[in-house]
């Protein structure tokens, strides 16, 4: 063959390899750039959005003092988190706090199930850490006296439905106490649950409410 031809063929070969080579790694590029778009929309599909509101209203003041009347309350606690949304991510992503609710202590937000009086039955094992945690309430500088006997009134040990349709005198309480009873009765009739959720709407729109921990 002469050398020329020879020649010719090798550099054909070189850049048949070159040109594979370029085309392998642009295949490879392109393959993690397409991977990368697609694990971020799956992450992005998975984020939970919170849209909850974070009025001044919303938040329960807590002091180092209670002054004068304090009530106590235990509340079964799960957490303590830095903001409403992260709490209430964490709620979303555990079916067994379905019916817990979130409560904001100055710029800290707890995550409870359940609200007890006197009688904290006996803790069974759970696949959540959780606690019991001592509170005061003081509802001393509120002016209205119907926050103040409702916030009273849950004091109660033994919470039901039926309770409080027996009040005598309805009208010495909010308005809506009966509209909250009913919509969380539907989906508890524990004398706690029913007790966390009355406290958390109350605390939630009356900031006269004051708690210590």
């Amino acid at each position: 063959m002469p050398i020329g031809r020879r020649s010719n063929t090798r550099k054909k070969v070189i850049l048949a390899g070159v040109q594979g080579l370029i085309i392998g790694v642009v295949g490879v590029l392109l393959f993690g750039l397409i991977l990368n778009l697609a694990n971020d929309k799956k992450v992005k599909s998975q984020e939970v959005k919170v849209t909850t509101p974070t009025d001044e209203k919303d938040k329960v003041e807590a002091t180092s003092e209670v002054e004068g009347k304090s009530l106590p309350f235990q509340a079964k606690q799960y957490g303590m988190f830095t903001s409403k949304d992260s709490a209430m991510s964490f709620i979303g992503s555990q079916p067994s706090l379905a019916k817990a609710s979130v409560f904001q202590v100055g710029n800290e937000f707890f995550v409870w199930s359940d609200l007890y009086v006197t009688t904290i039955p006996t803790q069974e094992a759970e696949v959540l850490p959780t606690f019991v945690k001592s509170l005061y309430v003081s509802t001393n500088t509120c002016d209205d006296p119907k926050v103040k006997k409702v916030i009273d009134l849950i004091q109660q040990e033994n919470l039901t439905k039926n309770f409080f349709e027996s009040i005598a005198k309805k009208e010495d309480y909010p308005a809506d106490l009966m509209e909250i009873v009913q919509a969380i009765s539907a989906f508890s009739d524990s004398p706690s649950i029913l007790r966390m959720h009355v406290f958390s709407h109350y605390a939630s729109t009356n900031n006269c409410i004051k708690l210590n921990f």
